[in-house]
């Protein structure tokens, strides 16, 4: 079950029903949202179920074990560090053979192959688990946090099971700290007009990126073109590839808003996801406006740690980048592409680095150079090559294979076809509606055009429901639903 399919739009109205009828105690509150959590993920795959509900009771149990200051008990250094090998060797270690055994088999084998000699690792094709990247990494950082006392661990298993199954995040995230949705989860929560308000407007909007913005612009103008990508012209090239970073953007930015949306008509907020990516100028900004709440974990567990540790990577914040990007692209998919990708990244992020190193140097010789980095030509040609470089990396993202995403980069310049897209009047004014509403909503991040936005949630509250109303009689007479499923749902 997903949230554009049909049985969502029976499951949660009867959900928060029940959910605000039984008596406001956090229990009974608690208890309807874990049994939600199985049943949402049992309607996936059954099977896989004990597989979460283990983990969760392991960290449960270790996270309880962690209770302690090694400055206090230091005989309990050894058992605490115990605790949170098992806890790292269970998480990564599941995540590992579900996700990377049949990856790295292959990877070995074609190895071997081209050195000549014969191996026949056996490559298992497993089905991965529903949400295991999303809740490995939030389970991860609750032990690591317990481990290193920046927060207390769960004296509730109710709540901690919520926690790591709370349903709206479960298939692809926010990825939730502990200090984040615990305290939320360790309290009832109470149903206000402003909750239900601003749940519903973002709901609303989290399914007009996915179902209409996503839906429509991935099969009608990238589909065809990354499947034939030799058959086309240069422009369409172009075309196709920013209209799958609209897509991907409209497929998970939408993904999080209704998970957001979702948690808020339950009296719970969870971590915003995306901010307004598209006016980065650095890839620096990129990542802390694109899927935030990954990003974070991984420069507050991996970055951070290895650049102001003891060890060999002490200091060495170029190697470092790499590394962590070459983990997220090994997070996104077992495959080559993801790792181009998360290269690609990571150069560009070293390069950045290099240039602002090296630019301030300038600026503390000429303050000329002050004045030029603050001009409108400087922002323009910053906004350009960050979304520029975007959409390069997208290529392997996309593509189905290296040698495809190699071959879509040099048609992007020395095109080998020159079909187009063939669209028709309807279709083509629904695609720039599409584009329309994702270039409104970045718009509407700058200041002089912020009270629009401002203006129009002070309206009253009837005029705004005759609004979403509209909306929704449109999306019921041109956006089918349960038609498709969320991208970021195979990571």
């Amino acid at each position: 079950m997903s949230f554009v399919d049909v049985e969502y739009v029976f499951f949660l109205p009867v959900l928060l029903l029940l959910y605000w009828l039984v008596p406001r105690q956090r229990v009974a509150q608690n208890l309807v949202l874990l049994v939600a959590g199985w049943v949402f993920y049992a309607a996936w795959n059954w099977r896989l179920l004990p597989l979460l509900l283990a983990g969760a009771l392991l960290d449960f149990w270790l996270g309880r074990q962690l209770d302690a200051d090694p400055a206090r008990q230091p005989a309990r250094r050894l058992s605490r560090g115990l605790a949170l090998a098992i806890s790292l060797c269970w998480n990564l270690g599941a995540l590992a053979y579900f996700k990377y055994v049949g990856f790295f088999a292959q990877s070995f084998n074609d190895l071997m192959g081209a050195f000549g000699l014969a191996a026949s690792l056996p490559v298992l094709h497993i089905i991965l688990p529903l949400g295991i990247s999303f809740y490995t990494l939030q389970r991860i950082s609750y032990i690591v946090d317990v481990y290193y006392g920046r927060q207390a661990p769960s004296r509730s298993l109710l709540d901690f099971l919520v926690f790591t199954g709370f349903f709206p995040q479960l298939t692809a995230g926010p990825i939730a700290r502990g200090p984040e949705l615990l305290p939320q989860l360790e309290k009832p929560r109470q149903l206000t007009a402003a909750l239900i308000g601003s749940g519903v407007a973002t709901f609303l909007l989290g399914y007009l990126l996915k179902a209409w913005v996503a839906d429509s612009i991935g099969p009608q103008v990238v589909d065809p073109v990354f499947a034939a990508h030799h058959s086309f012209s240069l422009g369409t090239h172009w075309i196709a590839l920013a209209g799958y970073a609209m897509q991907v953007f409209g497929d998970f930015a939408g993904y999080s808003l209704l998970a957001i949306g979702t948690a808020r008509l339950f009296g719970i907020e969870l971590p915003v996801n995306f901010n307004n990516p598209f006016l980065s100028r650095s890839l620096p900004e990129f990542w802390r406006r694109w899927h935030i709440t990954l990003n974070r974990w991984l420069f507050d567990y991996i970055y951070n740690p290895l650049v102001s540790g003891k060890g060999w990577f002490r200091g060495r914040f170029y190697t470092a980048l790499i590394l962590v990007f070459l983990a997220s692209g090994l997070w996104h998919g077992a495959a080559l592409t993801f790792v181009a990708w998360g290269l690609m990244h990571g150069i560009g992020m070293v390069i950045h680095r290099g240039w602002d190193e090296m630019y301030r140097g300038l600026c503390r010789k000429d303050r000329g150079y002050v004045t030029l980095r603050k001009s409108a030509g400087y922002a323009a040609v910053a906004w350009l090559l960050t979304q520029l470089y975007f959409l390069w990396s997208l290529i392997p993202f996309r593509a189905g294979s290296f040698a495809d995403a190699v071959g879509y980069f040099r048609d992007l310049f020395v095109p080998h076809g020159g079909e187009t897209l063939h669209l028709s009047s309807v279709p083509l004014e629904n695609i720039l509606l599409c584009v329309g509403l994702v270039v409104g909503l970045h718009l509407l991040e700058l200041p002089r055009l912020a009270r629009l936005r401002e203006g129009f949630f002070r309206l009253p509250a009837p005029v705004r429901g005759m609004a979403y109303g509209c909306i929704v009689v449109y999306l019921f007479l041109f956006v089918p639903i349960g038609a498709s499923t969320f991208i970021y749902r195979q990571f």
